[in-house]
């Protein structure tokens, strides 16, 4: 039982680390997608 509560820990910590990088670079008015392409929204603002 101890090993789930470690193992839910982990991914719960990854999760929120992924979410808050995402949210930085959002801030920034940097493109949070994974690979930016010509239907995100930041694309145009990302190539000047």
């Amino acid at each position: 039982m101890a090993i789930e509560i470690i193992i839910t820990a982990i991914i719960g910590v990854c999760a929120v680390t992924i979410f808050y990088k995402n949210l930085k670079k959002k801030a920034q008015g940097k493109c949070d997608c994974g690979s930016c392409s010509s239907h995100c929204p930041n694309y145009k603002n990302s190539n000047n």
